[in-house]
């Protein structure tokens, strides 16, 4: 039944082979990769005023300025990034780029930001994006962490489907949102040239209001730059573009640059203009987006007013989905380092849709926790948003230099250049995002990037220390294996005779030990059992309750060439005396292996399981975890 309801809501297995079939063109790639980056004009431009705004109106003056020194930042970004794209059309991104020219320790650096920024990339895009709904409908405020958790689940759901089928999804809203606000854009500035409306004067701040200097200017530029978060997506994903893989990034990238741009110096203009902010309510919480402000005035008293709802429902669908480019950046990133074995190998499994499946669950659940950590408040994640791109920008693009530098390729100093200016510029911008925000919870960042570094490394030491031990090793092939099988008998049925038939297949009824585990060893007892281990051994007599002598009775008269074991549990624990009697036996023998039978009998319906202990399943975490111990389950399938 679970196997059904997974594949109604993921679709049906596709076959390894339509891998290639499911790579993006560039118009299905562009909404898939840099919903992110689009998005985020609709919140930097807000984060950036309320800096701003706690220093009065003249530092809302330098809104705009700011906004173009984001924009010249993001294409020299894109134009480094662009060459990231032509030297690895593998991908892997910043963690391939820092491993492989600067060293392990800054890649594992890259791949713990990286990651790290796109846990916050699902956490803001969908906060974001519900902050949006609210916005319009302000009952829904209560409501804001479950509604975030709904649309985190939805997303993961979608992602479990595919890549080709997340395209087709985004791609209506992600092109929509671009044409609606630059309707919006041009609606506004045609308006405010026709002088239809008269710009009011910015509110107060209110408490909490700071005087105007330069870490004001850095900390607004620093919040301006979470335009730029998911700018490396498409460099991480390269592979997952049609062919000529590298040539269609690239042109995404621009594109994307371009679309940028416009939204996030078209949106800053025209909300300085009409000096709109958005609207705190007397807690300090803020009730309305800047974006939504900006709509309501633009559209107040034209026959349009209803496209103020447009705009906003453009705006939940691209917040909202814009956590899609982790969810698709992440998986990768993950199985890359999986590859590399600095993650579990479970990250590097394709799923049923040819998707990191494992890589997208631990992305939502990451995202949840921190959505619910936070109550949802976008306000508080962008301070901790940007720092971790930052770092994956700066290494990315000094590890290319280095890079032009050893290989030397065709103008590879004009490559060094652009990629040197672009490393040295965001290191620059790091430097601010760390001073701005540090007191705001980019300490927060930096604090889970070191934590995952060292799981990361830690992790490697162990596959190589894997590796190391398990390398094949010229060895004197042995005479005989000294061997015994151990048949657990909970009860006298069907499943532990079909049990037994397998024991026999392996050893010889003499090599065969049944064992009883009675967990209720309650008197009377009389001592009337008699234990042999071997033929030679002396016979040693112990007590004996009824039930104990019952259960020799069923044995006898099933399978008499086989005696059973039975040990009393004084503490009723089921594991800890078998264990005794296996490491009793294989130091009385002096065996090289025991394989340890467990019968296990398989109701036909799920639910049945749940009428039933555990018990097979706690013996096999137990026993695979002890030398010479091999433990095999033999199932009886019931046919009712």
């Amino acid at each position: 039944m679970l196997g059904r309801l997974w594949r109604i809501l993921i679709g049906p297995v596709l076959s390894t082979r339509r891998a290639r079939h499911e790579r993006l063109p560039v118009l299905l790639a562009l909404p898939v990769f840099a919903s992110d980056a689009l998005s985020s004009s609709a919140y930097a431009t807000e984060e950036m005023m309320l800096v701003l705004w706690s220093a009065g109106e003249d530092a809302l003056r330098y809104a705009f300025p700011i906004s173009m020194a984001v924009v010249a930042l993001l294409f020299i970004v894109v134009f480094s990034y662009r060459q990231t794209v032509y030297a690895y059309p593998q991908g892997g991104g910043a963690f391939i780029v820092s491993r492989e020219n600067l060293g392990e320790f800054w890649g594992v650096l890259a791949a713990s930001a990286l990651l790290v920024g796109y846990v916050l990339t699902v956490a803001v895009s969908i906060a974001a994006g519900v902050n949006a709904i609210i916005s319009a409908f302000p009952a829904m405020l209560p409501y804001r962490v479950e509604l975030c958790a709904f649309f985190i689940a939805l997303m993961t759901l979608i992602n479990l489907r595919g890549a080709r089928e997340s395209g087709l999804v985004f791609a209506p809203p992600t092109y929509g949102f671009v044409l609606t606000f630059a309707i919006l854009i041009l609606v506004g500035l045609s308006r405010g040239f026709a002088g239809d409306i008269e710009p009011a004067g910015y509110p107060p701040y209110g408490e909490g209001a700071q005087a105007f200097g330069l870490l004001v200017l850095l900390t607004a530029f620093a919040r301006g730059c979470s335009a730029l978060t998911g700018v490396e997506a498409i460099s991480d994903g390269v592979p997952a573009f049609k062919a000529p893989e590298s040539r269609n990034a690239a042109r995404t990238l621009l594109l994307m640059a371009i679309l940028l741009a416009g939204l996030v110096m078209g949106i800053t203009y025209t909300a300085s203009y009409y000096q709109v902010l958005p609207l705190k309510n007397e807690s300090g919480e803020i009730v309305e987006t800047l974006t939504s402000r900006l709509a309501r005035t633009v559209l107040e008293g034209t026959p349009f007013e209803w496209f103020y709802y447009v705009v906003q429902a453009a705006t939940t669908l691209i917040l909202i989905l814009a956590a899609n480019t982790a969810y698709v950046d992440f998986p990768r990133l993950s199985s890359v380092l999986a590859n590399a074995r600095f993650a579990p190998r479970q990250l590097a499994n394709l799923g049923d849709r040819l998707v990191f499946n494992n890589g997208i669950i631990l992305l939502g659940l990451l995202s949840a926790l921190l959505i619910v950590y936070f109550r949802g408040d976008t306000h508080a994640l962008i301070p901790l948003y940007a720092v971790g791109v930052f770092i994956g920008f700066t290494l990315s693009q000094a590890g290319m230099a280095r890079r032009f530098a050893r290989v030397k390729p065709p103008h590879w100093r004009i490559g060094m250049l652009i990629s040197g200016f672009g490393a040295f510029t965001t290191g620059l911008v790091l430097m601010t995002q760390l001073i701005a925000n540090f007191r705001y919870g980019a300490w927060i960042t930096l604090v889970s990037i070191g934590v995952l570094m060292f799981l990361l490394f830690k992790v490697h030491e162990h596959y190589m220390t894997l590796k190391s031990e398990l390398k094949p090793r010229l060895t004197e092939p042995r005479a005989s294996m000294r061997h015994k099988v151990v048949v657990l008998v909970p009860s006298v049925h069907q499943g532990v005779l079909q049990a037994l038939e397998y024991a026999r297949t392996l050893s010889h009824p003499d090599e065969i030990e049944a064992l009883h585990i009675n967990l209720d060893p309650r008197p009377p007892a009389v001592y009337r059992r008699v234990l042999k281990r071997s033929k030679d051994e002396e016979t040693e007599l112990r007590l004996v309750t009824p039930a104990a002598e019952k259960m020799q009775q069923e044995w006898r008269a099933f399978v008499p060439d086989i005696p059973l074991t039975i040990i009393d549990s004084e503490h009723r624990s089921l594991v800890e005396p078998i264990e005794e009697f296996i490491d009793e036996l294989i130091d009385a023998e002096q065996l090289d292996q025991v394989t340890v039978i467990i019968p296990e009998f398989y109701p036909r319906k799920w639910w049945h399981h749940l009428l039933h202990n555990q018990s097979a399943w706690i013996l096999r975490l137990a026993l695979m975890k002890k030398p010479k111990v091999v433990v095999a389950t033999v199932r009886y399938f019931l046919e009712r």
